[in-house]
């Protein structure tokens, strides 16, 4: 055996394991996790409702079954066109639609089982695979570092949790890698004076890439001004056979998003009241950036705080990976990354630090910047492992690493995939919306009452038994208790107001069920 190859296929070799693992870690419990907040908004705008459209439809005080509720409002029908799906994204225009049309045509045709919901997800996120691959040989010209590349991508809890969300933000990886890999592509064969043909096919294949990335994700904006940078910011690539095809299809990419553009203008209001929350500062800023860096490779739900052990070790190899990279690459490859990794994180620190905000502390819009760390951290292993003049004792060390590295995600999507609820599901909304659901099915014949907005009350639902009833009212409203006989009757996060009436209204004793006042049970009097 020719021992100078062992070290490329031993790596291509644990990068294939971990592509496998990270497979499966994919489609393992997909339906097993709380259907959260805002994946109900992904359901509720894909079938042609908006969540303040129910309010005057369901909270009406009379009894509805939860499978009802699901199935009504979590899944297109024939009530709701695609038209008026196409409506309530309008309302939402701070997300781009395509995810959300995907989605409806998937549950039309698959069904609307969570599990099903959650699988169109983690299926693009396969796609990221061989996206990654395409950037990674594109970047360095190295096979290995696609396997790597993938390997780290496959097994790290942070894409693996977002494979399992219906939500667009595998679609908007997929972009990200598939639109860089598609330039850097364009300009080597305008580089290579390849015929006009070829030419005209990889700028074009460029100018889909962006148009399918705006419209996954508005955020792709900056992804896009990255690749700008590294057009105009490199000697190179600054002449006019690569910039006016470069432009070329940037302004292509814009006219087809232009329907999109004018709704964001004509719906503005709507965006900037959406996104408010992102606009309140978080305490800790900084703290959570390192927290959502260790998210990458190791993640067991730990909180932030700098007496973290895995953190330094971990700023520290992320670290040293760029450095790495700025020094033994040429600039038309490092430059690249470091352009996709900085443009994104300066359009999210600089406001927060100027104006306060949490938009550089929400992990998932990090994703551009992470890629490039991960891209980073596969071409320093797998430089380090297969360079023939390290001695055997150093090679070996950085083995150990990357052992470490794939062995902190399996632990880590392996802890996740049996918790019903993950940090990526906000706690605030969903931390016990699982032990509260197993409570209320053992009840024998049950009835729920609440006041809390749908989208806390359409979770629920999803793991409620389909015959509970529910008896919706808004607040301020004290419903009237129907005739028949529940064994149990609950009130679900009510207000004080609610509460309140009920115990007043009804003679009735309330009993805290389950922590936070998250559920009550309703002792009356002898009807």
């Amino acid at each position: 055996m020719d021992q100078s190859k062992s070290p490329t296929r031993w790596l291509q070799q644990f990068a294939a394991l971990l592509i496998i693992v990270g497979i499966a870690f994919r489609f393992v419990n997909l339906g097993y996790k709380v259907y959260w907040y805002d994946e109900v908004h992904t359901s509720v705008r894909s079938s042609g409702y908006l969540l303040d459209d129910l309010i005057p439809q369901i909270y009406t005080g009379q009894l509805i079954r939860a499978g009802d509720l699901v199935e009504i409002y979590q899944y297109p029908t024939a009530e709701k066109s695609l038209k008026d799906a196409f409506t309530s994204f309008t309302k939402h225009p701070e997300h781009s639609p395509f995810y959300y049309l995907l989605a409806r045509f998937w549950m039309q045709t698959f069904g609307h089982s969570v599990a099903t919901i959650r699988c169109l997800s983690a299926i693009i996120s396969l796609l990221c695979f061989p996206a990654m691959y395409w950037l990674c040989l594109e970047l360095f010209q190295s096979a290995t570092v696609g396997w790597v590349g993938i390997g780290i991508l496959a097994i790290s809890p942070f894409h693996v949790l977002y494979a399992q969300e219906a939500r667009a933000y595998s679609l908007w990886t997929f972009t990200i890698l598939f639109s860089s890999a598609a330039l850097l592509r364009a300009l080597q064969v305008t580089q290579t004076d390849q015929a006009v043909k070829s030419k005209r096919l990889a700028w074009g294949i460029y100018a889909f890439s962006i148009t399918l990335g705006l419209y996954s994700h508005l955020f792709s904006v900056f992804v896009y001004l990255a690749h700008g940078i590294y057009v105009f910011g490199l000697k190179q690539w600054r002449k006019l056979k690569y910039i006016l095809p470069a432009l070329g299809a940037v302004l292509l990419s814009v006219i087809l998003f232009l329907p999109w553009l004018i709704i964001i203008f004509t719906n503005f209001p709507d965006l900037i009241d959406n996104t408010s929350s992102h606009r309140i500062t978080r305490p800790g800023t900084i703290l959570f950036w390192g927290l959502n860096l260790t998210r990458l490779t190791f993640d067991f739900n730990q909180g932030y705080s700098l007496l973290n052990p895995i953190l330094y070790p971990i700023i520290i190899i992320a670290g040293y990976s760029v450095y790495f990279l700025v020094k033994k690459t040429p600039s038309k490859t490092w430059f690249f990354i470091i352009s996709l990794m900085g443009v994104l994180g300066t359009a999210l620190i600089l406001p927060d630090l100027l104006f306060g905000g949490q938009r550089s502390t929400i992990a998932r819009y990090g994703i551009p910047a992470y890629l490039g760390l991960q891209i980073s951290l596969a071409y320093l292993l797998t430089t380090k492992i297969s360079d023939d003049l390290l001695k055997p004792q150093q090679k070996r060390r950085w083995k150990y690493i990357f052992l470490t590295i794939g062995l902190s995600g399996v632990l880590s999507c392996l802890v996740s995939s049996i918790h019903p609820v993950w940090w990526h599901k906000s706690y605030t909304r969903s931390r016990y919306v699982a032990p509260v659901a197993e409570i209320i099915n053992s009840s024998e014949s049950p009835l729920v009452i609440s006041d809390a907005e749908p989208g806390r009350i359409i979770p629920l639902s999803h793991r409620l038994k389909p015959n509970v009833y529910l008896q919706l009212v808004v607040q301020s409203n004290i419903p009237l208790l129907p005739e028949q006989d529940f064994s149990d009757i609950f009130l679900y996060r009510p207000s004080e107001v609610l509460m309140e009436g009920i115990e007043q209204i009804y003679e009735a004793n309330l009993e805290k069920v389950y922590k936070q006042g998250w559920l009550w049970r309703v002792e009356l009097p002898s009807r």
